[in-house]
């Protein structure tokens, strides 16, 4: 799978399903061997989830988790804003080669489009004008900018990656005319990569939108390799929830859900639905003393109708038809989830450990010992140290 981050530089993506040039199995052959992925403004009062992945022989290894203290400053919200630099230190446990930074941004998006909506080809949309703009960094407002050069078959399906101050990338997946587009504001992907201090480690290899991150943290984890990369996703987020559909490894399906909000609106249900405080509201989600369930409905119920409409599509369309759903990034209360999947869709929920498929640790070193419920905090970040080792250029 091909990536293009600039005009001149094209990457390439090795999935472990992908042949190698000697067609081999094993596509992977060189590249990153030791990264950290942090999760960068995220709102957890604890800090920034952190990892740190180092690929050994045996597999890749996680030696480090937990959280570190966030930058001193808020991400930048404008041009202006991005001058103010701060200079950010991990920790020594967290010190290696490169980073990979999975950002929440205001002003992030992630989103399936085709090349025609790129180019600017669909008559009468708003995308027409961009095929009258030079697709390039926006430096000046004022500037004029002259018409685009013809895309030649050499180009497609890839395009430049910044437009109109907007950094992004342009990834063809699995399905003709199916494009996943995602991407940040240029002053932030400056800003973000000036963060960590010049000449030490480590340096920042890879910026990537928080919802992109996601979608490569399933690629190490034994459930999906067993069923040969066919599977549909629900990831949990902080404030949102994003359906994806694989098959063989390639991304068929992506698509957030419509009008419902993520897991801190379902901590606010049930502290309101039964009486409780912030302190114990994890405790509840966790254990059978309480059955949350009624307050729970109201947010899981929509999510399960919008999850039935995506299978129906991957069945459909695709030919994909999945028994289990799996269920990432929600940090408690998974099991009333899977109840209320198996009472509504006839299948249930997997949720596992982020960090299985992972070599573990011994003991001392500096990863806790996360529940598998606890580690889906640190998804992202594992998914964005995990997609930065697997880039090939």
């Amino acid at each position: 799978m091909k990536l293009q981050l600039t005009k001149d530089k094209t990457i390439n993506v090795k999935l472990p399903w992908e042949k190698g040039d000697d067609g081999s199995s094993s596509a992977r052959k060189s590249g990153l061997s030791d990264v950290v992925g942090v999760s960068l403004f995220d709102g957890d009062a604890r800090g920034c989830p952190a990892v740190r992945l180092v690929r050994k022989k045996d597999g890749i290894h996680i030696t480090a988790a937990g959280f570190v203290a966030s930058p001193a400053v808020s991400l930048p919200s404008s041009w202006d804003e991005s001058k103010i630099q701060p200079s950010w230190e991990l920790p020594s446990a967290y010190q290696a080669p490169q980073a990979a930074l999975a950002v929440t941004s205001p002003d992030m998006f992630i989103r399936q489009t085709t090349l025609d909506a790129l180019l600017g080809a669909s008559k009468g949309s708003a995308a027409a004008d961009v095929k009258k703009k030079k697709l390039g960094v926006k430096r000046n407002i004022e500037e004029k900018k002259p018409e685009a050069k013809p895309v030649t078959e050499e180009m497609q399906p890839f395009v430049p990656v910044s437009r109109d101050g907007s950094r992004f990338v342009t990834a063809p997946m699995g399905d003709e005319g199916f494009i996943l587009q995602a991407g940040i504001p240029e002053y932030q992907v400056l800003w973000l990569s000036r963060l960590l201090p010049e000449g030490r480690r480590p340096t920042a290899c890879s910026v990537q939108t928080v919802p992109a991150a996601l979608l490569n943290s399933v690629y190490f984890q034994p459930t999906f390799k067993a069923d040969d990369g066919t599977a549909v996703v629900v990831f949990v987020t902080r404030s949102s929830i994003y359906f994806a559909g694989y098959r063989k490894g390639d991304l068929l399906l992506f698509r957030e859900c419509p009008d419902v909000a993520g897991y801190d609106v379902m901590r606010e249900l049930v502290k309101s639905g039964l009486g409780v405080g912030d302190d114990i509201v994890d405790s509840i989600l966790e254990d059978t003393l309480i059955d949350p369930r009624p307050a729970l409905e109201p947010l899981v119920r929509p999510v399960l109708q919008q999850l039935q409409l995506s299978l129906d599509y991957l069945a459909q369309r695709h030919d994909v038809h999945v028994d289990k759903v799996l269920l990432m990034g929600l940090p408690s209360g998974a099991m009333y989830w899977n109840q209320l999947a198996q009472e509504t869709l006839g299948r249930p929920f997997v949720s596992p450990s982020a960090f299985e498929g992972l070599v573990t640790p011994v003991k001392g070193t500096a990863v806790p010992a996360f529940k598998p419920s606890e580690s889906q905090v640190f998804l992202a970040a594992a998914g964005a140290a995990f997609a930065a080792m697997e880039e090939t250029a």
